[in-house]
């Protein structure tokens, strides 16, 4: 592998090619709400990053557990180990990346007034401020 940004898009791309309505619900989730659609589409990114493991045995181990760690899926699986009793706080990183990912990809086309991630920025200010 080239390097890590390579692997980031490979597992991107590979994600929203299995499931892109799971994919387009972590992009626009509102994190701030329990909603079992939310939690299906974190849920499969720990399952797929699994899966992605076994479908790239070319990519050394150690780059597998440096992707795990920089995508936080770490942290979508702390939230799922503790749930009922974790916090939306451990799967924002993860938007973000995806968000930073979605951006990036999309080139600056015009799809909206704003970016993703000046949405993610704007929902987690005013989630705050409430």
């Amino acid at each position: 592998m080239a390097s890590n940004l390579e692997l980031v898009s490979l597992f991107f791309r590979d994600l929203k090619n299995y499931n892109s309505t799971n994919f387009r619900t972590l992009e626009h989730a509102k994190l701030d709400k329990d909603d079992a659609t939310v939690h299906k589409a974190f849920s499969s990114v720990v399952t797929r990053y699994f899966i992605f493991c076994e479908r790239h045995p070319e990519v050394t181990k150690q780059d597998m557990q440096i992707l795990y760690f920089k995508l936080k899926i770490d942290m979508i699986a702390h939230y799922f180990a503790n749930y009922p009793a974790s916090s939306v706080e451990y799967l924002k990183p993860f938007q973000l990346e995806l968000l930073q990912h979605v951006e990036t990809t999309r080139g600056g086309e015009d799809y909206a007034t704003t970016t993703p991630i000046q949405n993610f920025q704007l929902a987690t200010a005013s989630a705050s401020t409430v």
